[in-house]
């Protein structure tokens, strides 16, 4: 598998693993490192990164999804506000925030299967909202979404000091 160098991690759930790892290098013992003591440092770290994201944005944004129901898939889009915080809240089991090369996007997966978020800037919560119901009522292809919008990626970029 192939690592993409431009992905950069701003906050997942998914490296019990590796988190158990870091934590026996640190001297924990072994028997106290269950997956509630995980699940509870997640969230001190979710609460952390939301602390970090604390940034208003210069219009509103938007998420385009790509959700995977137990009768497949099935295209939406919400209007998520004006604070780069507002984007790491999901109900989902297993969730993954990330920067490709362009974008912020996440990967939440749940008992149904993977959502595909993509995270974008509209000039105003009208040309928002609009977005949502022509992606919701008439179809609207990711390219056209991104055409129609600004990246979320550089507030969050200029937070972690990411080019």
């Amino acid at each position: 598998m192939a690592i993409d160098k431009n992905r950069r991690i701003i906050w997942t759930n998914q490296d019990f693993d590796e988190w158990k790892e870091c934590m026996l290098a640190d001297g924990e013992d072994e028997d106290t490192l269950t997956y509630e003591r995980y699940d509870e440092d997640c969230e001190i770290n979710l609460g952390d990164e939301r602390a970090n994201l604390n940034v208003d944005v210069d219009g509103v944004i938007v998420a385009i999804a790509s959700l995977g129901l137990w009768n497949g898939r099935v295209h939406g889009a919400k209007v998520i506000g004006t604070n780069v915080r507002d984007i790491l809240y999901d109900n989902c089991d297993y969730l993954t925030w990330y920067c490709d090369r362009y974008n912020v996007r996440c990967d939440a997966t749940h008992h149904d299967g993977i959502n595909h978020y993509l995270y974008r800037v509209a000039k105003d919560r009208e040309t928002a909202e609009r977005l949502v119901d022509k992606i919701a009522y008439e179809g609207m292809s990711e390219e056209q979404f991104r055409k129609a919008t600004k990246p979320l990626r550089p507030y969050v970029s200029k937070v972690y000091g990411w080019g």
